[in-house]
């Protein structure tokens, strides 16, 4: 609620029933702590829901930068199109959307970095988090032949329609419809 003037009372019933209420004897400081508290709601927000979001990218495997085959993988990748970020869900449409795991790292010139992004090459760390299946193998079931993909679902597009459209490409965008083709997400 927005009030120039408040009593006690409003103030009370305002807290039990979980409104907030901004005071001022300005209009322009009214508006400035109302804008002020939506970016605050939308911060918090987005931050409840990144673990949901799942930026597209497509990566190639640098065939002369394989250091580790199993369990975590760690690997060399050029990230062809999108945005590579850590948590990313990874998987191999070329073999039966072979999921290896979730990329928990990555790094550049020996630095670890947020994310990476078109034509860039990376050091990525891929671990096997929580699904029960054996870790995958690289070498046995992919190589630097396959391409890789970020595993998305309807639930991580409508996070990023909803949370993240303004840290989305038209690249990404595009990629996105693409990989709803090759998953077969409606």
């Amino acid at each position: 609620a927005v009030v120039s003037t408040q009593s006690t009372g409003a103030q009370e019933t305002a807290d039990s029933l979980g409104v907030r209420i901004f005071t001022a004897d300005i209009i322009y400081h009214l508006f400035d702590q109302f804008m002020g508290y939506k970016e605050e709601l939308k911060a918090r927000r987005k931050e409840e829901n990144k673990h949901s979001a799942v930026f597209p990218c497509r990566l190639r495997i640098l065939p002369t930068c394989i250091f580790n085959t199993r369990d975590p993988i760690v690997i060399g990748v050029t990230v062809i199109n999108g945005v590579l970020r850590a948590g990313t869900p990874l998987c191999v449409p070329s073999k039966e959307f072979c999921y290896l795991g979730v990329c928990t790292s990555l790094e550049m010139n020996n630095k670890q970095i947020e994310s990476a992004h078109t034509g860039q090459d990376v050091c990525i760390k891929i671990e096997n988090l929580g699904t029960g299946d054996a870790p995958k193998l690289y070498g046995r079931h992919f190589d630097e032949n396959d391409v890789l993909v970020s595993r998305i679902t309807r639930d991580s597009i409508d996070t990023l329609k909803e949370y993240f459209r303004d840290e989305m490409s038209k690249e990404g965008w595009k990629l996105i419809v693409e990989l709803k083709k090759i998953f077969e997400i409606l």
